[in-house]
């Protein structure tokens, strides 16, 4: 972070931080846990977890070794680990295994493990998700799915859309072309009980 001076006055100055990126280029292999303040971008190699405030960026070349955990994260490179944030791009080139967490989820890319959007989740034409479960209000499908899905509002598989598993949905909208194969249910809202 830098640090600038900044006239107010003949007499006073005053200090304005200036938010930047840290960057980690591709020629640059790190190893240890990053924590920060504002928005990290990862072109290298990093073995261990990364937690900022703002943004974290995997680009292309980019190899996480670790968990995530960021505001928002986009990653069009390869991340090892569980990605925990409010907005989530996983862009054409982007491939993620573990486990996933946030608000809403944009998918793109090759993507495995468990997978929660607390509000919406777009898997995109070209993307392939290998879901263990994958869970959320709403889910688009554009691209592949195959796993046990959960939609406690809305499964919409798009023309070219592909869902293979276990499905549990309370409502299914599915344009022409777009395909289910497995087994469906209607979704059932989980009830806690209260003990007296």
């Amino acid at each position: 972070m830098a640090l600038l001076r900044k006239k107010t006055n003949k007499n006073t100055t005053k200090m304005d931080k200036l938010s930047s990126a840290s960057i980690i280029t591709s020629c640059t292999k790190v190893q240890g846990d990053f924590v920060g303040g504002d928005t990290i971008h990862i072109d290298g190699n990093v073995i261990g977890n990364i937690t900022v405030s703002n943004t974290i960026v995997i680009g292309k070349s980019g190899v996480v070794e670790g968990n995530l955990e960021a505001k928002h994260i986009i990653i069009n490179g390869d991340v090892k680990g569980s990605v925990k944030c409010e907005k989530l791009e996983v862009l054409a080139s982007g491939k993620v295994s573990k486990y996933i967490e946030g608000k809403e989820l944009i998918l793109e890319g090759d993507i495995s493990g468990d997978i929660t959007g607390h509000e919406s989740i777009d898997v995109l034409e070209h993307s392939t998700v290998h879901a263990i479960c994958i869970k959320s209000k709403k889910i688009t499908v554009s691209g592949k799915i195959k796993g046990t899905i959960f939609a406690s509002e809305l499964l919409e598989i798009t023309a070219k859309g592909f869902v293979e598993g276990q499905i549990s949905a309370k409502n299914i909208k599915t344009e022409e072309g777009g395909r289910m194969v497995g087994t469906m249910s209607t979704y059932v809202e989980e009830k806690v009980s209260k003990k007296k």
